[in-house]
């Protein structure tokens, strides 16, 4: 008898470990995946050509060029006072869905914010430096930010 009752205090022991490791793991799995939500990329990509934008194509109706008419920097921080293409894609389309009208946008840069030039081949790293001073110069050439949480993870420069 005192056997039976022992086997029956176990075995309901057992069972509330096992409810107890079940609940926690679905906290932690629920919790993994809000913090993944709040860590969303978002591609922005502007032309340093002197424009508003947009630049509509003459034979590409769906070609929404954007443009940038002035860059500065300060600190940790740099402004574009222009028009952006904004997507949560890496290679977004140059369309009206993803086009953001002109205004200021500031971006944060961080120590771990790297720049680079890229062509067909491969990526070129450069230093911030060098890289605030393309945007400043406004040369013609498009610029990607990839911006993560706020802050800019890395900036491209292409032709």
């Amino acid at each position: 008898m005192k056997e039976k009752r022992r086997n029956n205090v176990r075995k309901k022991m057992m069972m509330v470990w096992i409810c107890c490791i079940l609940l926690c793991s679905s906290v932690v799995v629920q919790g993994q995946a809000a913090a993944k939500k709040s860590s969303k990329v978002t591609y922005y990509t502007t032309a340093l050509n002197r424009t508003k934008g947009p630049t509509i194509g003459k034979y590409l109706p769906d070609y929404w060029l954007p443009g940038t008419i002035k860059v500065t920097y300060k600190g940790n921080a740099i402004t574009f006072y222009g028009s952006f293409t904004k997507s949560n894609k890496k290679n977004a389309s140059f369309s009206k869905k993803n086009f953001v009208k002109y205004g200021k946008k500031t971006f944060k840069v961080t120590a771990k914010t790297k720049y680079f030039a890229q062509d067909f081949e491969r990526k070129y790293p450069m230093n911030k430096k060098r890289a605030f001073s393309n945007c400043k110069r406004l040369s013609g050439l498009c610029v990607t930010l990839k911006v993560k949480n706020g802050k800019v993870e890395y900036m491209k420069f292409t032709s």
